[in-house]
């Protein structure tokens, strides 16, 4: 075994091959492999040690306590977007509980990583709670304005058993939402989109900047291009319907420039700014009133 890469993905790769688990491959310790399965690890090693990202090899990934898969057409989920799932989810709590309809819209989707499991964290609720919410309807949405990405996300939704429940469109931001008849009501929007700034991006790790689409990453405009857009779309948007909050990830040393063009685009706004699990902020809830 290669010695460049730390053991347990080794383990992980080996266990890949062998189509067992990672604990299957600690507990035995003489594993014997074939030519052909010794022929594909050896490969797999190699695409590791130039530094192709393990849920690519993989081919899938872990968020929020599910199984996603994801491809080179689409980013791979992070921990610290799993806050964006938990802030929809309490904003539904909170804004949708007198509310027969509500709508949550996920632009961007990617792999669908968080209109998914906000529809199956938001069913869970519900469902453990049938007369309270008796009558209650919620719609969910996902754009995205590349096919693969939608393809891929379709495969996740229907793997999770919610494909029934989400309606994924092709375009830009909310495009979709805009240029369709579509009635939504009381609505949320959660973005995870691409706020990357040139300078961030060209100090990305490798397997970051070599591998993952850089069309999800990067934006012009110190990172904010895609999120200044949306804010566009936003506000045409809330002529039409009530939109009772945006949520939307972005990067650290953003923050003072996001505040100032969240103040720009909506003047009377009281955004939150929330931090992740290693203390940096993430994520922004606009207040829009």
């Amino acid at each position: 075994m290669n010695k460049k890469l730390p053991p347990y993905e080794k383990e992980l790769l080996l266990a890949h091959i062998l189509k067992k688990s990672r604990e299957y491959v600690l507990a035995h310790d003489e594993i014997k492999l074939t030519k052909m399965q010794d022929t594909r690890y050896k490969r797999l090693l190699r695409r590791r040690e130039n530094h192709e990202p393990m849920a690519y090899i993989l081919g899938h990934k872990e968020f929020y306590s599910m199984d996603f898969k994801v491809t080179p057409d689409t980013l791979i989920p992070r921990p610290e977007t799993e806050i964006l799932v938990e802030l929809v989810t309490q904003n539904v709590e909170h804004e949708m509980w007198n509310t027969k309809c509500g709508t949550i819209i996920d632009v961007g989707t990617g792999s669908g990583n968080i209109i998914i499991s906000i529809a199956k964290n938001i069913h869970a609720a519900w469902t453990s709670d049938v007369q309270m919410r008796k009558g209650h309807r919620m719609s969910f949405y996902a754009t995205d304005i590349f096919r693969k990405a939608l393809t891929v996300a379709r495969h996740n939704a229907k793997k999770h058993d919610v494909d029934k429940q989400i309606k994924f469109l092709k375009g830009s931001l909310l495009s979709p939402i805009l240029n369709t008849k579509y009635k939504i009501q009381n609505t949320i929007i959660v973005a995870n989109l691409p706020y990357l700034s040139q300078k961030i991006y060209n100090e990305a790790m490798p397997d970051v900047k070599n591998f993952e689409p850089k069309s999800a990453l990067l934006s012009d405009n110190n990172g904010l291009r895609h999120y200044e857009e949306l804010f566009r779309q936003i506000k045409i948007l809330d002529t039409r319907y009530k939109i009772l909050n945006t949520i939307i990830e972005f990067s650290p040393e953003q923050k003072p420039m996001l505040q100032k063009l969240i103040k720009k685009h909506f003047p009377t706004a009281r955004p939150e700014f929330h931090k992740d699990l290693a203390g940096k902020w993430r994520v922004a809830e606009l207040g829009i009133p």
